[in-house]
């Protein structure tokens, strides 16, 4: 229970998919370093919650706040699409 039927790549799997100059963008558009992204999506690091927002922007959602901090936004409402 608890999980949702759609099929959801890990944070994991997301940081192994991406190639070097992916995971450049991705930390340069959300205002962190490389090294913190790989803390966060390999390790479990906790972003903060301005972070995990600026994450989920640079991404597209494919990491979402949600996901990154359930603490934080696990009632939030997800907008259609």
């Amino acid at each position: 229970m608890g999980h949702s039927s759609k099929t959801e790549i890990s944070n994991r799997e997301y940081w192994k998919s991406l190639t070097v100059a992916q995971r450049e963008a991705i930390a340069t558009s959300a205002d962190t370093s490389v090294e913190y992204l790989r803390q966060v999506l390999m390790y479990e690091r906790q972003p903060s919650a301005d972070l995990a927002k600026r994450l989920e922007e640079a991404t597209g959602a494919a990491l979402t706040r949600r996901t990154l901090r359930p603490d934080l936004f696990a009632d939030m409402q997800v907008a259609p699409q």
